[in-house]
Parts: structure tokens; sequence; C-alpha cells
């Protein structure tokens, strides 16, 4: 039998690379569209991102985190166990995702994790489903609202600031402008994901130590901002060539990218404050998806569209299957 303490240091220690791989997965989310409309080198794109994602964690307090924690295993049924199969089918998912160069969402990845291994150890009462749709609702609707800003911004700068100046002044401007809504994406994507690690943390402690309620120390906040920072500085280059290039058949312009990525900062900084918890992926991909269609229809990849939006189906049903036989095989060594 494992000493509990030991226990919790090795959950920990997966949650965090769950975050290392959630920073890698998403890098892509702010740097791909300023990589290829050529506002930043890639080197200096991630750079920045990494370092905004170091600083999103204090931002914006710890309501997703509490989300997290509490609203999809019952408290008192949680365990080590339960918690460690979640997170190993989101790492399963997430790594064969990423091998695919798909932009899936580490958010949904962990959400059917924990209701994989949490149907895996207590059957249909081991999730909290009145928890789980409000969460799940938030994941859906977020993407919907990805895509009308993405639309509406680049339909508005389109008509009233665009078409009255040259092309060459237009890129200029709008690769400047890139810069800071790239840095806004970062921060935010950080004050939203890694609050999630955030959760399974506290979870972790809660369980080991028997606290009552889920409580998020400084130092979670500390190792949790580090770990997503340092995945992003690997980056994701096969998911940031889909965002980048494969979405449309035409290159995205700079006003293209200024666009998505001032929907998608202006999406998850609300999910954050509302403590809705966001896939970053799911609304940056929908937010480039609606600038190509602001130029119309006949730009936007469907064939890419469509692998994304099986992607994002498959993700929490698999996620949850990989968790649940994690959970079985957890069983098996004796945790």
């Amino acid at each position: 039998m494992i000493d509990p303490f030991v226990l919790m240091v090795i959950a920990i220690i997966i949650a965090l690379i769950f975050d290392v791989m959630n920073g890698s997965n998403d890098a892509a989310n702010s740097v791909a569209t300023v990589i290829y409309t050529k506002a930043l080198p890639p080197a200096v794109a991630i750079g920045i991102a990494a370092i905004m994602n170091i600083i999103g964690p204090f931002l914006l307090g710890t309501a997703v985190a509490h989300v997290i924690a509490t609203s999809i295993i019952p408290t008192e049924s949680l365990t080590i166990k339960i918690i460690m199969a979640g997170l190993m089918g989101a790492i399963i998912w997430d790594v064969f995702a990423w091998l695919k160069g798909l932009p899936v969402s580490s958010s949904h990845a962990l959400i059917g994790g924990l209701v994989g291994s949490g149907i895996a150890a207590l059957g249909i009462f081991g999730v909290t489903w009145s928890g789980l749709v409000k969460v799940v609702m938030a994941l859906f609707i977020s993407p919907i609202v990805g895509v009308i800003l993405g639309l509406v911004i680049m339909f508005i700068l389109g008509r009233y600031v665009i078409s009255h100046m040259s092309h060459d002044k237009s890129n200029s401007i709008f690769k400047t402008l890139q810069i800071v809504s790239s840095a806004s994406v970062s921060l935010s994507h950080g004050s939203n994901d890694a609050q999630k690690t955030m959760g399974i943390i506290a979870m972790f402690v809660a369980v080991t130590y028997g606290y009552d309620k889920i409580v998020i120390e400084p130092w979670m906040i500390i190792v949790c901002a580090l770990a997503i920072g340092f995945g992003t500085a690997f980056g994701g280059w096969r998911i940031i060539q889909t965002l980048g290039e494969r979405l449309s058949s035409q290159e995205l312009a700079p006003s293209q990218g200024f666009a998505a990525e001032t929907g998608t900062a202006i999406t998850i900084a609300v999910g954050s404050h509302l403590g809705a918890p966001i896939s970053t992926t799911h609304v940056l991909s929908s937010s480039v998806i609606g600038t190509v269609m602001a130029g119309g229809t006949g730009v936007l990849n469907k064939n890419v569209v469509v692998q994304i939006l099986m992607a994002w189906g498959l993700t929490i049903p698999i996620a949850a299957l990989a968790a649940a036989a994690s959970y079985l095989v957890l069983t098996l060594v004796g945790i």
C-alpha cells in the first residue's frame, strides 16, 4: 500500500504534466494567427505567450478551479484514484490529438476523464450530473460566441476601417495590434486553463488530509502558472499549422488574426470571471472560422473544419473511456 502523502505527490506530478501538456497543446491558440500573418517571428510569439500564460493564473480569481473541484465528482466520493484516472484519460487523448495535429480541448478531455473515472468507480452516481450539465453548457456555448464575435468584429473592421485604407497600411497597423491581441489571448488562457489544474491539485490535497472543503492555496497557483507557461514555451507546431494554414484556403490577413484573437480573449476573460471552464482551443478555432466566414464561406477549408468538429465530438467520450480503463489499471496495480 502506497503511503497517502507519497500518492498525493505522485498525483500532483501527474496533474502538472497535464498542465504542461495543456500549455503546449494550447500554445497554438494565441500564436498560430500571429505567426502566420507574420506579425511576429515564431520564437518571439511563443516567448510572449509563455510569459502571459504565467501571469494569467494570478488574475480573475479562482472561480473556475472551484467549479472543476466541486461540480463533476460528488465531494464525499472523491478519491485520489478517481482523480488520477481522470487525468490519465485526458492526457492519453491529448497526446493522440497532438500527434495528429488536431486542436482539441484539454478542458473537454479533463471533463470527459473525470466523468469516465467517476462512473468506473461508482457507477451512474459517480458523477454530479446537474453540475456537469452546467460545465458542459459553458464548454459548448463558448465556441458559438467565438464564431459570432470573430464574424462581427471582422465585419465591422472590414466595413468601417479596412475599406478606408490601403492594403499595405491595413496590414502594417493590424500586425502591430495583433501583438496586443495575441498576448491578451495568452493572458486570458492562463487565467482560465491553469485554474483547472489548480482545482485538481486542491482535490488531491483535500482527499489526502480529509478537508471538508476545497481550498486553492497560493502555492497551487504558482506551480500551475509555471507549468502551463513551461508547456507553452514548447509550442504545439502541428496544431499551429492547422489553425494558421489549413482552416482557410487563403492566408489569414493580420486583420483576421486580430479579430479572432480579440473575440477569443473577450470570451475567455468573461468565462474566467463567471467561473465558466471554457475551452480556449474551441473558442479560437471558432473565432478564426468566423473571420473567414466574414470574407466569404468559399475560402473556408470545409474538410479541415469537419475534421476538427469530429475531434471535438470524440473528445469527451474517448477521454472518458481512457479514464475508465486507467481506473481499472490503477486498481489492478493496487492503488
